[in-house]
């Protein structure tokens, strides 16, 4: 991938990497601005709760003491829409005097208040019973209770409602947050459909381009290089007894078979796309493919049973013959060239793998295009003549590195079987 295509690739991800900014921030800003109406939410409940508390102690200071359960029911009931829902003396033991209304949880720490759920409690230290002019002050006269306490279960609706408008805040800014990364993939994800599609429009017009220069040139070439060709093996013929002059029309000839191979490559490289899709066993392509090379540096497993192929039987063998005559070439004398066939569910896959110095990190694509070549002869169009003749039947032709070194190639097509 080079420097541009690396910058586009990028570029698709920026819409998702600002996104994510923002729905962070959006986040942090939607938890802050919860926690502080939390906080104030506590603050209106306590102010309800000392509310509450006055009222209490204004209530219960000329009463009959201890108070009645009747009086502590009426207090309650006159305060019931201020959200107050439970009333309970206790005396200096934490023995209950009287009680008024439901408690739902334990009592908190004397003087704070504590929340639990939908409610919050109050307990508060209300001291000796009032006497009334009876006795000297500061100490208990017999049968006096000792200091009493008063506890008060409430629902502080003020600040339940903004506990409530903070819920809902935080999850419509969790809902946009998604929302936003949503619509940030969705667009990346468009935008690398986009640039992939730019990227193949690209590629399909420069091979256009180049199969329409190839096709005039081994056009132009083609009559020329036949006639010195022939004229060449007549010299070779008429020179075959004399060793001073025949190495070099001997090469001369080697030459021209050469450049009429690359006119032959050429030719295949921009031949149209029709097929002669026939019935063909796999087995006999690879057999097909194999028969001109030296049996000996093959290693070749077939399928058992077999199965039956729809394909243009030629061109197949052709990308085959490609990518073997590669492998015997990249691989060292002494390893023998792998070769066999998959199948797997609908897919049909020639397996060849080379035992030489494998493929460069990152050229595992850069080898299909045309004149792309590491050898020293040849001019790279061997793989892209494989690439198109696989396009051409619905597959695909991949390269990796298998495990153990070398390169590995993968001829995959759709299969009918029969």
């Amino acid at each position: 991938m080079n420097f541009t295509q690396r910058l586009s690739s990028r570029a698709a991800w920026l819409p998702l990497g600002g996104a994510l900014a923002v729905a962070t921030v959006l986040l942090v800003t939607s938890l802050y601005i919860r926690q502080t109406i939390t906080r104030a939410s506590h603050l209106v409940a306590r102010g309800v709760g000392i509310d509450i508390a006055a009222r209490g102690r204004e209530a219960l200071r000329d009463g009959s003491w201890p108070a009645s359960a009747e009086l502590l029911a009426a207090f309650l009931d006159a305060h019931r829409d201020s959200g107050l829902r439970g009333v309970r003396m206790m005396d200096a033991a934490g023995r209950t005097v009287a009680q008024a209304g439901t408690f739902t949880g334990p009592l908190p720490t004397r003087g704070d208040i504590d929340f639990q759920g939908q409610r919050a409690r109050l307990l508060l230290r209300l001291g000796r019973p009032p006497r009334h002019g009876r006795g000297p002050p500061g100490a208990l006269l017999p049968g006096e209770p000792g200091p009493i306490s008063v506890a008060y279960e409430f629902e502080p609706a003020p600040a339940l409602e903004l506990q409530t408008q903070a819920e809902r805040l935080l999850l419509v800014a969790v809902v946009s947050a998604l929302g936003i990364v949503a619509l940030a993939l969705a667009l990346s994800r468009s935008m690398g459909q986009r640039e992939a599609m730019q990227a193949e429009l690209e590629r399909g017009r420069r091979l256009a381009a180049l199969g329409e220069m190839s096709a005039v040139l081994a056009h132009e070439l083609r009559n020329p290089l036949a006639s010195l060709k022939g004229h060449a093996q007549l010299l070779e013929e008429d020179l075959a007894e004399d060793p001073r002059r025949l190495p070099k029309v001997t090469r001369l000839v080697g030459e021209a078979l050469r450049l009429e191979k690359l006119m032959t490559d050429l030719l295949a490289f921009v031949a149209n796309g029709e097929l002669r899709a026939a019935p063909v066993d796999p087995n006999d392509v690879l057999r097909a493919a194999a028969r001109g090379l030296d049996p000996a540096l093959l290693a070749l497993r077939f399928l058992e049973p077999s199965v039956t192929l729809v394909a243009d039987a030629d061109r197949l063998e052709q990308a085959v013959e490609n990518v073997l005559r590669n492998a015997v070439q990249a691989s060292p004398p002494d390893r023998r060239v792998e070769a066999h066939l998959e199948v797997d569910g609908g897919e049909l896959t020639f397996v060849v793998r080379d035992h030489g110095a494998g493929i460069k990190a990152g050229e595992e694509q850069r080898i299909f295009e045309p004149f792309v070549t590491g050898k020293l002869r040849g001019v790279g169009l061997g793989l892209p003549i494989t690439r198109r003749i696989m396009e051409l039947h619905g597959g695909q032709v991949t390269a990796c590195h298998p495990s153990g070194g070398g390169a590995e190639f993968r001829l995959t097509l759709p299969l009918r079987k029969g």
